[in-house]
Formats: C-alpha cells, sequence, structure tokens
C-alpha cells in the first residue's frame, strides 16, 4: 500500500472527517456507477441460516442491504400510509418500500444533491415514490405530515441528533411512528440511542441487531470488494474497500468485534 493510501485510510478514521468523506463518496459513486449497479450502500443484515427475502431478479444483488430496510421497514404496516425516509441515499431503499411495502406516498429526502439526482433519475416509474433534496435537521414538511418516518445507517452522520428527532416529531402525525437504524461509533462522540431516550417520543421497540449485520457483511463481502474495486480510480481503491466494510478491513473488524453496536428501534409520537 502506498503512502498515500494509508494516510486516506488514517484520514477516514479521523471523527471530523467522517461526514464529509461519506458525502464526497456518495458523490463520486454517482458519478462513477454508470450502470447503476449500486442504489444503496448501507451495510445490510441477514437472517438467521440465511433465509432471504422474496426479490425480483433485478434487485439480487443487492438482497442483503435490502433485507436491512425490509427488517427495519416491517416493524409495522406501511400499506396505504404516507412515510418520509430521511437520508435516502441513492434511492434503492425507498423504491424497495415503496413498490414491496405499498405505501400510498413514499418521500425520499437527501442532503446530498448528486444522489438524489440519481434517484429521480433511476426511480421515475414508481408513482407512489418522490425525492428532493433536504437537510435532516429542517425538514420542509408542515407539521403533522407523515404517519411514518424512516432513517436507516444514517442518524449516525448527524451534527444534532437531538434537532433531527424534534423534526421527526414535528412531521409525524399523532400515534406516527420513527423506524430507525444505525450504528454507534463512540470516536465519533454521536449517540443516538441517547438521544431518543431524552426525545419526546415513546419507545415502542428497541433491538441490538448487530450480529445480522456483521452476517451480512461476512456473506456480500465478495461483491462488495468487487464494487469498490470497479468503481473507485486507483488511488481511492483502498480507501473504498475500506468505506465498504470488506471482510479484514479495521471497519470489518470494528462491527465484528462490537466495537460499532447496532440498534434497531421503533418510537411513536
Amino acid at each position: 500500500m502506498s503512502q498515500g493510501q494509508n494516510l486516506g485510510v488514517r484520514f477516514f478514521y479521523w471523527s471530523g472527517a467522517r461526514a464529509l468523506l461519506t458525502n464526497a463518496w456518495y458523490s463520486l459513486v454517482t458519478r462513477l456507477d454508470k450502470n447503476a449497479e449500486v442504489t444503496l450502500m448501507n451495510y445490510g443484515y441477514a437472517y438467521p441460516g440465511d433465509s432471504r427475502i422474496s426479490l425480483e431478479i433485478g434487485n439480487g444483488s443487492e438482497r442483503y442491504s435490502l433485507q436491512l430496510y425490509h427488517h427495519v421497514a416491517t416493524g409495522i404496516s406501511l400499506e396505504g400510509k404516507h412515510v418520509l425516509e430521511v437520508g435516502c441515499g441513492r434511492g434503492g431503499g425507498a423504491s424497495y418500500i415503496a413498490r414491496y411495502l405499498r405505501p400510498q406516498r413514499m418521500v425520499g429526502v437527501d442532503i446530498v444533491a448528486p444522489a438524489i439526482r440519481f434517484a429521480q433519475k433511476h426511480f421515475t416509474a414508481q408513482k407512489n415514490l418522490r425525492f428532493m433534496v433536504a437537510d435532516a435537521h429542517q425538514l420542509p414538511f408542515e407539521d403533522n405530515s407523515f404517519d411514518a418516518v424512516v432513517n436507516i445507517e444514517s442518524a449516525q452522520h448527524y451534527k444534532d441528533v437531538d434537532r433531527f428527532l424534534s423534526e421527526v416529531r414535528r412531521v409525524l402525525k399523532p400515534g406516527g411512528h420513527l423506524l430507525i437504524s444505525y450504528f454507534e461509533d463512540a470516536g465519533k462522540g454521536v449517540f443516538p440511542r441517547q438521544a431518543l431516550a431524552r426525545s419526546k417520543l415513546q419507545k415502542v421497540r428497541e433491538q441490538d441487531i448487530s450480529e445480522g449485520v456483521v452476517r451480512a457483511m461476512d456473506l456480500d463481502s465478495s461483491r462488495r470488494q468487487r464494487m469498490a474495486l470497479k468503481l473507485a480510480p486507483g488511488m481511492l481503491k483502498k480507501l473504498a474497500i475500506e468505506f465498504a466494510g470488506v471482510r479484514g478491513t479495521d471497519l470489518y473488524n470494528d462491527f465484528a468485534s462490537g466495537n460499532y453496536p447496532y440498534f434497531y428501534f421503533i418510537y411513536q409520537k
């Protein structure tokens, strides 16, 4: 590994750089992924025994990332409801929810404009789904607008999780639900679980899903490495493999050792 690659990986682990790198990586993938092979960028979820949800053929390569959405979003019935995803990234998860879980309206928002442009381009055929650029700390919706808010592997990047949760509560209808999953990185000093506990939302369910996430990282490791090597320019390949959580990377080891516990919660207004 070159000195430049070593510096890049070390920079990835500097807490002040993580959000910057996350946004930059989404933008870079959008420019390089000409064939729309990557529509989700979470670390996935695998059920015990690798039992699988039923998917159309086109979604098969991203099965584990979609299974994380399925596990989280099916905590309540979303059929016929108005659903918002905050931190939707490139839109594959919101597309899955809109197609398979049948909400009346599905809106995906993300602060990364290139990711939203990708989603708007590739998921236009789904009439119950739309995307827009928005900040999780200042959602552009009226009070009591949604029956459910979905937030997957995004809250750990926010500057002010309390502000985000206040916005979630504001846009939820009375009795509405927040379906949220994330991992905690003590090095960043961001602990959404503590913010949830002091919010005005009421806890319905708490689940540590670390085991299922690590299982997915194991099973999906070869594909993630292949995509990282395919999409990243030469000088960024090592950083891309690290970001993807490929087996043997420091990031993978932090998940596998329990340094990055992964939680799933349902909260209600």
